[in-house]
């Protein structure tokens, strides 16, 4: 922390510079949009898209060579997804090389040396003054290689699985506990999450929870009627004035989407009229589709696949309320949205949703429960939380990049190219 203490004209004068000062930051995470998955890590892109507008940032988004191998026999490359061109970010891909299915313990190792030559290029004229991560293993690892290497501060923000399981995992959870300690600060965007990083023993002093933002110019409450004329222009089952549940993800186990469709049998067996629809993709799609037409919702539940960004916000104003029914999260900023498109949510009751959780515009209910969610989806049907959700403000992307630059002049970050130019001055002063 900066010493409040300090005292003298010549501190003033270099605390004042150092908090005006323009940092160059570098951002390392494999959970980053590119070209061809705009929708990746979107909030890793919003929080540099915030900090780009006072400070320099270089970003190294690592993809597996699963990935790169396939698309490069159809003579593509990884480039930045549109949006980032106007936001001055320099962004790289290297290709993240390591032996499948084994060897997880090593994972962090592999890809610093799979992203080191992109760090140093992207470094070569400007040495960052700070280093981020996102996800604490092996994201974080590499992170902490990379500040280390330029002998300046390393935070890493941790994302929930990656305290919530990782650690119980024999060959990674000692290298997540290594990161978390070794690393200037951990970030957390939640309580409970920083109360889960404590438990493993990491110093309270250096856990910090600073939450993530909204972007305000796509998530907002106005236009909702036209929001729902335009999806019903391209799914006619929206055409109507049946009510529109929501769900956006990714299509993962942990999301427990075989819930959520046993759920809108129970809805559909009581007689309520509505249109589910599922807005994202992933490898559980086709189990998701075959338990649908197995319980013969084909009429009811609607699968969009990925959606790009810029078109969350018309599907969230479009909807009657947001529905999660996961087993695990941390604190999942489509809720926040949601919300912010005001549109209120039904949640399962797991990590920390329940910390922007308000009675007047959301219910939490029981995980793994059909029963449990379809009341809840009930209850917000037939009450006003829709009108109440009208009334939450949303928090914005550019107050979490100035906590994080807070945060990371507290560690000592500081623009080395403008540090003589200081001195000099608070030494006359």
């Amino acid at each position: 922390m900066i010493d409040g203490r300090a005292v003298g004209l010549g501190w003033s004068i270099h605390l004042a510079i150092s908090n005006t000062e323009t940092l160059k930051l570098l951002f390392l995470s494999t959970v980053f949009p590119d070209d061809d998955d705009p929708s990746r890590g979107t909030y890793n892109s919003e929080l540099c898209r915030a900090l780009a507008v006072e400070h320099h940032v270089s970003v190294v988004s690592p993809r597996s060579w699963t990935e790169v191998i396939p698309r490069a026999l159809k003579g593509k490359t990884y480039s930045a997804a549109n949006g980032l061109s106007d936001s001055r970010i320099e962004a790289a891909y290297p290709t993240y090389w390591y032996p499948p299915r084994f060897g997880r313990g090593q994972y962090g190792e592999f890809l610093w040396k799979s992203s080191a030559t992109a760090v140093r290029e992207l470094c070569r004229t400007h040495s960052p003054d700070a280093v981020l991560s996102y996800w604490a293993h092996p994201d974080g690892e590499a992170g902490l290689r990379a500040a280390r290497e330029y002998g300046v501060p390393a935070a890493v923000i941790v994302g929930g699985s990656d305290v919530l399981l990782l650690p119980n995992c024999p060959k990674r959870g000692e290298r997540v506990r290594r990161v978390l300690n070794e690393s200037d600060a951990v970030i957390t965007v939640s309580d409970g999450l920083r109360n889960k990083v404590i438990e493993l023993g990491i110093d309270a002093a250096s856990v910090h929870t600073i939450t993530q933002g909204i972007n305000t110019e796509l998530f907002h409450a106005n236009g909702r009627k036209e929001s729902r004329i335009r999806v019903a222009d391209e799914y006619t089952s929206l055409a109507s004035d049946r009510p529109v549940l929501l769900w956006v993800g990714r299509m993962v186990e942990v999301k427990r989407l075989d819930v959520l469709i046993e759920t809108a049998a129970l809805l559909q067996a009581r007689g309520r009229d509505f249109t589910l629809a599922l807005v994202g993709d992933g490898p559980e799609r086709s189990k998701v589709e075959a338990l649908a037409s197995e319980r013969r919702l084909q009429d009811r539940v609607l699968f969009t696949g990925a959606v790009a960004p810029d078109s969350l916000g018309v599907w969230y104003r479009a909807a009657n309320v947001t529905v999660l029914s996961s087993e695990s999260e941390g604190l999942p900023n489509v809720l926040r949205e949601s919300l912010a498109c005001g549109t209120p949510f039904v949640s399962t009751r797991v990590g920390s949703i329940a910390e922007i959780a308000d009675e007047r515009y959301s219910v939490l209910v029981l995980p793994q429960s059909p029963d449990a969610l379809a009341e809840g989806i009930e209850d917000v049907l037939d009450g006003a939380h829709r009108q109440n959700a009208m009334e939450y403000q949303p928090r914005t992307w550019s107050e979490m990049a100035d906590d994080v630059v807070r945060l990371f002049r507290e560690c000592g970050a500081t623009d080395a190219s403008s540090e003589a130019t200081e001195q000099v001055s608070c030494h006359v002063s």
